[in-house]
């Protein structure tokens, strides 16, 4: 049951991207994680994550995804954003205490569900559609294409921003 808008053969703009990506995290966030609050929607990724508490960014995990619409959903979490993701997707309760690989092995989960999850529901309809195996990256090291936006929560202890990256055909070829 896709939940695309469009027409067969017809790509979704960003901003019904956006859409499904806020689908694809309500979703993997209210099974797994307990308390998230939505602070932006579909807002600018360079607006959404500048300011505030949401700017200081300790990890980030990236999924690529190529077909006839190529680009990357982002993870980019506070220390403490990463560690209510962990938190809660290994169901322990607030005083456990991780170690970074499980921290990290963590947040690339949630990032390759919500990724997943945008595949099959809005782009796999419209063609066949890949995924890069989630991977951890520097924070701020590289902008991978235009950005189509960013929804950033607050949840128990910290923030994260869930981005949507676009890449152009010429530069998804590698």
């Amino acid at each position: 049951m896709a939940e695309a808008a469009n027409s067969p053969g017809t790509l979704p703009g960003d901003a019904e991207l956006l859409t499904a990506l806020e689908r694809a995290v309500d979703e993997v966030f209210t099974s797994m994680i307990c308390t998230f609050e939505s602070l932006a929607e579909h807002s600018h990724a360079r607006a959404a994550t500048s300011g505030g508490a949401r700017s200081t960014f300790d990890r980030e995990a990236v999924v690529e995804f190529r077909g006839a619409i190529s680009g990357q959903v982002v993870f980019r979490c506070t220390a403490d954003g990463a560690h209510d993701i962990a938190r809660g997707l290994l169901m322990l309760d607030d005083d456990t205490t991780l170690a970074v690989d499980e921290i990290n092995d963590a947040l690339k989960e949630c990032a390759n569900m919500v990724t997943g999850h945008m595949k099959t529901r809005v782009l796999d309809p419209l063609g066949r559609y890949d995924l890069s195996v989630p991977f951890m990256k520097d924070v701020g090291s590289e902008v991978p294409g235009p950005a189509c936006g960013a929804l950033v929560y607050r949840l128990q202890q910290g923030w994260v921003s869930v981005e949507l990256w676009r890449r152009d055909a010429s530069s998804s070829a590698a």
